[in-house]
């Protein structure tokens, strides 16, 4: 995965944010990384997010999120 490029992806359980604000299933989330966990980001709030907890979309500029 090329740096700087998220991949955009939906929620499939409710999540907590790092804010405390939680984001029920089907929130779009931009996502980073990749592995068993991964950096969500939904209007700039950070989500950590396990593999089975978002489904991923299509690849998407850094500036989304």
């Amino acid at each position: 995965m090329a740096r700087g490029t998220r991949r955009l992806g939906t929620l499939l359980v409710p999540v907590t944010g790092l804010s405390g604000t939680s984001y029920p299933p089907g929130t779009k989330v931009a996502v980073d990384g990749g592995g068993s966990s991964v950096d969500g980001f939904v209007d700039g709030d950070w989500l950590p997010l396990a593999w089975w907890e978002f489904s991923e979309g299509h690849a998407e500029d850094a500036q989304a999120g």
